[in-house]
């Protein structure tokens, strides 16, 4: 009786432990898919920073669905991932942060904030845009009927889930846009080039290549034109805007009339930049 009884124990300790082997794949894999989509923000980091960028990303995560196990309304955990995040990933305001430094060092700024946030919602499973804004970024999530607003840079105070606060948040991005429209319009009559202000719907692949447009901005106005073609080339194989491709020209040309680079040095970056424009049908410099 008792051999018989060990037997059965044996048979039904192994199916349990088949079943735990079973499941977790299910949720490596989403975690997995998650650091797929990070990378893509890590790209130009070195390896052990990425590792301790996704260990980081991955306690995060974690945290999280500890909360989730315990809040079925979606709402409220939207409210959840904003402020669990604020308050313990984005720590220091700092304009050109990349995401790297938000999650290994906390400094971030709208953009990088905007792509945490990104990513923590994909990896849950809720739908959301991120609207830019020529100078600005956030992202608008939509459930059902309802709207929130992830604002990075307001702390607490920037998950809006009150209809009267959105519809206010959402005027004040349309009063930003007329103000930037104006400065726009006087910055053309001064330039003599048509410029135009930005209100566009992207993704997690467009906000990849703003991050390299802001390394690319960053570096051009410390005068590392190379670096700074090179980022900008990358920005535009990941989101050919009219304004990467505005800069991409800028910087061309600066690099052309520098006096603090050799004429070989110059060479190599018009060809490159050249062959860029041939495999990307961009217009070139003028």
């Amino acid at each position: 009786m008792n051999k018989s009884r060990d037997i059965w124990l044996i048979i039904i300790v192994g199916f349990l432990h088949f079943n735990l082997y079973a499941q977790s794949p299910t949720q490596n894999n989403s975690l997995q898919e998650t650091f797929s989509k990070a990378d893509i923000f890590l790209a130009d980091v070195e390896e052990e920073q990425r590792i301790e960028a996704h260990q980081n990303l991955a306690q995060l995560i974690d945290n999280l669905e500890s909360m989730r196990k315990k809040e079925n309304d979606d709402d409220a955990f939207l409210r959840k991932i904003f402020l669990k995040t604020n308050r313990k990933n984005l720590r220091r305001y700092s304009l050109y942060s990349d995401f790297s430094e938000t999650l290994l060092n906390g400094n971030y700024g709208c953009l990088s904030g905007t792509i945490l946030y990104s990513l923590l919602l994909s990896h849950f499973g809720f739908d959301f845009t991120a609207m830019e804004l020529s100078d600005h970024v956030y992202l608008l999530v939509e459930k059902d009927n309802s709207k929130f607003i992830f604002e990075s840079t307001l702390g607490s105070r920037g998950f809006i889930a009150n209809k009267k606060e959105i519809e206010k948040a959402l005027n004040g991005y349309s009063d930003r846009l007329v103000v930037n429209q104006s400065m726009t319009a006087v910055a053309s009559l001064k330039s003599r080039e048509q410029t135009s202000f930005i209100n566009n719907r992207i993704g997690l692949k467009e906000l990849a290549g703003l991050q390299y447009y802001n390394k690319a901005f960053e570096s051009f106005k410390n005068s590392e034109l190379i670096i700074a073609l090179e980022y900008t080339e990358e920005a535009h194989d990941l989101y050919p805007s009219v304004r990467i491709k505005q800069l991409m020209q800028l910087i061309v040309n600066q690099i052309l009339y520098s006096e603090g680079l050799t004429q070989e040095v110059k060479q190599d970056a018009l060809n490159n930049y050249i062959s860029h424009v041939r495999g990307n049908k961009i217009s070139q410099t003028k």
